[in-house]
């Protein structure tokens, strides 16, 4: 069966052929023009594998949509920002927001395609070798859902981070550099800068605790 990606981008152009060239490599691909609530129902709908989002979309903001849908928790699919935008401070602002890719603008096919099945064998692989359900002092981490349960109250994780809090309770004797992490939870590292770690770690101690990951100095990190 092939794996779906929707595209979303306010450009018609652009967004048509993409998805021309996307259903010519294999995928099963659909399009729309903006995010409103007809989008949103139809992605729920379709439960696509990857979304494909413009970063610049009409009356609606890329980041802010990824990192809405990321922090709903609904769906587990990737998402992958692309944009003419270069920054790296907005990149970052991207990958805080729970985007598992951003690709700069114009879209070379071959590496897109390239990228989107790398996404796609890391998939099976999360899912059919870790258990579903974790459970560390008074939290549970429940990977079918995506949900962080500490307490008996349900906390929402962008999907990075998840996958980050679930690496170390997996693993909680381990201690984890920056690298480890990165190539571990990012497909493709090459020119990033690891202290995008650092953002992704403060932001799983103010929601689910100052202590539950302890940093090792000069080392990295590991479950407290």
């Amino acid at each position: 069966m092939a794996s779906k990606i929707i595209i979303i981008s306010s450009n018609s152009e652009e967004r048509i052929a993409n998805t021309t060239l996307l259903k010519k490599a294999g995928f099963d691909a659909l399009h729309f023009a903006d995010v409103n609530a007809d989008t949103v129902n139809a992605i729920h709908k379709i439960n696509p594998d990857i979304i494909l989002l413009d970063l610049e979309i009409d009356g609606s903001d890329g980041i802010e949509f990824c990192l809405e849908f990321k922090t709903e928790g609904v769906l587990s699919s990737y998402v992958v920002i692309y944009s003419d935008q270069e920054a790296d401070y907005i990149q970052l602002e991207a990958f805080k927001a729970g985007a598992d890719d951003y690709i700069v603008k114009p879209i070379n096919l071959r590496l897109l395609v390239k990228k989107l099945n790398a996404l796609l064998k890391r998939k099976p692989a999360n899912e059919s070798t870790k258990a579903k359900i974790l459970t560390y002092n008074s939290l549970k981490i429940d990977r079918e859902s995506y949900l962080v349960i500490k307490d008996g109250q349900k906390i929402s994780l962008p999907k990075k981070e998840f996958e980050m809090l679930y690496l170390f309770i997996n693993t909680p004797q381990k201690v984890f550099s920056r690298k480890e992490i990165f190539e571990r939870l990012w497909e493709n590292t090459e020119g990033r800068n690891t202290r995008i770690i650092d953002v992704h770690i403060r932001k799983i101690r103010e929601r689910v605790g100052q202590n539950i990951i302890k940093t090792i100095k000069g080392v990295g990190y590991q479950l407290a």
